[in-house]
């Protein structure tokens, strides 16, 4: 089925009115700047600099800009961070070393473009700003798998080498480019469908596909950025008006939303007001925007979406997309306790709570307790061994707690599913369970029985396909409204008891989720009858204290899983992950679209 295409770009002002929006609506930006504030960081500094300039407003507050900027450079020429910069001016000290990279996005186009425009009081502090920077890029060197730095410590090099005569730095930065175009060509990104990284990638390689000066450079560039628009539009679910499916890295667990907004809106695929936080400078400047060919890949349905995003086979991830709900799930953890390795989405308002799977250890969970992670703050999820398979509409998951994954500071030990309350029915087995956001209620799930939910012609169904606590037994399961303020469900497995704390005792707790979603289910007849059908469907496990293997009859054929201890890697799969680098209903589109960028 093909939906009607709803690309109604927003009417984008040209470059310099747009600027002058960002300027608008900055001005409580510019006031922290003359306090100055300490929460002003280094990387707002350079964006609002340039938003001025793009503008053409205000170029007696550049220099402020700038000095406050050198005053945030690390100078020590002895110092493992010379060149880079605070964060944010409170830290006095460098604890980011990705600030010189999100700062130079915007240090490099204020040179290449508005250096006449810049006052000549101003003009020598960025200038020695961004041969400080130079040093600070490049002894900045970071995995390829980590995309985003990766990207922008590429770009940067390049641009400032080209523009302050600097031929070996901008041939390391075509180095570094070369490289990580390499490896996303043979294990796909990397820092996968991030709906708040996916931002500063594709604004990182349109920057340098607009301002670099070599065609082998730019062509990499404009293969990645095709590559990264299809993988959005792919994975882009028009009735919820979000990136859907399972993520690498998320800021907000509880709707899926982040810096990729603004660049949906500014190509079409979302409908929203013109971005005007500082960093939408950014998306602003690029020259490369995808095709609607490409964009309308994400109206048709039902479609399976299927991707590698590292060397291990099992680093997979796969989307099963139909008109009224997606399944998604990753063959193994992302490791960096923001991932949401199994989701569901559904239609409705893009701020609309969607189904994930959380290991919670901190009674949260929601991710709405950030704690502290150097220059930031975050919320943090607990990081199990965590492997599943999907065919179509089945996924079979298996999370796995090590004593490791378990920090001395847990409160909790919980699997959470979460879903959201307002749809039109949840049931277990075939009686109905109404919850109400004024009275807090849970009820007991009995081994073998299922959850479901419905919504419009869409339905949800869970199974707890096995359980172990902290002290060796099957866990208890409950369905809960905790009288959270988000209008948020959980099925949650409850490793240890309310009110203990976990400790690992030597048994290695876990959970196995079986879920299976269900489409165009018209009547009640109809969502009645697939709800007994999956009751009906087999599942069979073989559990040891070290072992586990799993088989489930899918609705389009058999889901296993089988893995060991210790419990670092899945020993099988079925369906097993796919290593193609974006993979449309059996097809690798991606390594088709890197073919245009390949270099000799």
């Amino acid at each position: 089925m093909l939906m009607t295409p709803i690309f109604n770009v927003t009417a984008v002002p040209a470059l310099p009115e747009a600027a002058r929006g960002i300027v608008a609506h900055q001005e409580e930006f510019w006031r922290a700047c003359e306090k100055p504030a300490e929460s002003i960081t280094s990387r707002d500094l350079f964006a609002y600099a340039l938003a001025l300039c793009e503008a053409r407003q205000y170029p007696e507050r550049l220099d402020r800009l700038f000095a406050l900027a050198e005053q945030m450079q690390d100078r020590n020429p002895k110092s493992k961070t010379y060149g880079n910069f605070w964060w944010a001016l409170r830290d006095g000290k460098v604890l980011d070393n990705n600030a010189v990279e999100f700062a130079m996005r915007g240090g490099t186009l204020l040179w290449l473009k508005h250096r006449d425009f810049i006052p000549a009081t101003a003009r020598p502090r960025l200038e020695s700003i961004l041969n400080f920077a130079v040093q600070g890029s490049s002894h900045h060197k970071v995995a390829t798998s980590y995309s985003n730095i990766a990207i922008m410590n590429a770009g940067n090099l390049i641009l400032l080498g080209e523009m302050l005569g600097k031929p070996p730095v901008a041939d390391e930065g075509y180095a570094r480019l070369d490289r990580f175009f390499r490896y996303t060509q043979a294990s796909g990104l990397h820092e996968f469908d991030s709906p708040t990284y996916l931002c500063p990638d594709l604004d990182g390689l349109g920057m340098t596909e607009a301002f670099c000066q070599r065609e082998a450079g730019r062509a990499q560039a404009r293969a990645l950025l095709q590559l990264l628009w299809s993988d959005v539009a792919l994975n882009w679910f028009p009735p919820a008006q979000k990136l859907a499916g399972a993520q690498s890295r998320s800021y907000d667990y509880l709707y899926g939303l982040g810096e990729l907004d603004r660049l949906a809106t500014l190509n079409g695929l979302l409908n929203a007001p013109v971005p005007t936080e500082v960093d939408a400078i950014y998306s602003m400047e690029v020259n490369w925007h995808p095709p609607q060919a490409d964009l309308s890949l994400s109206t048709q349905f039902p479609r399976l979406v299927r991707q590698s995003w590292g060397p291990d086979w099992w680093e997979s991830r796969t989307h099963f997309l139909q008109a009224d709900i997606t399944l998604s799930c990753t063959a193994a953890s992302y490791a960096k306790l923001m991932d949401m390795p199994l989701t569901v989405d559904l239609p409705g308002d893009r701020k609309s709570v969607r189904g994930y799977f959380i290991a919670d250890g901190r009674d949260d969970p929601y991710g709405r307790n950030r704690i502290a992670d150097g220059a930031h703050k975050r919320a943090f999820h607990l990081n199990p061994f965590w492997t599943a398979a999907q065919r179509n509409g089945d996924a079979l998951a298996l999370a796995i707690y090590r004593d490791k994954d378990i920090p001395s500071d847990a409160t909790t030990l919980v699997s959470d599913f979460v879903m959201p309350m307002d749809v039109d029915s949840f049931w277990i087995d075939d009686r109905r369970i109404d919850f109400s956001k004024s009275q807090p209620s849970s009820v007991a799930i009995k081994p073998g029985e299922v959850v479901s939910l419905r919504k419009g012609t869409a339905a949800l169904g869970l199974r707890v396909a096995w359980s172990r606590g902290l002290d060796g037994r099957e866990a208890p399961s409950i369905l809960t409204y905790d009288g959270n303020k988000f209008g948020a469900v959980r099925l949650a497995v409850e490793h240890v008891a309310e009110g203990q704390r976990p400790v690992f005792s030597g048994v290695n707790p876990g959970a196995a989720f079986w879920l299976r979603v269900g489409s165009a289910l018209k009547t009640d007849e109809e969502f009645s009858r697939w709800r007994r059908q999956f009751a009906a469907a087999d599942a069979q496990v073989q559990a040891t204290a070290d072992a586990i293997r799993m088989n489930v009859t899918g609705a389009d054929g058999p889901v296993s899983l089988a893995a060991s201890a210790p419990w670092s890697e899945p020993e099988s799969l079925e369906p097993r992950p796919t290593r193609s680098v974006l993979e449309l209903d059996g097809v690798d589109i991606g390594q088709k679209i890197l073919s245009s960028g390949s270099m000799p």
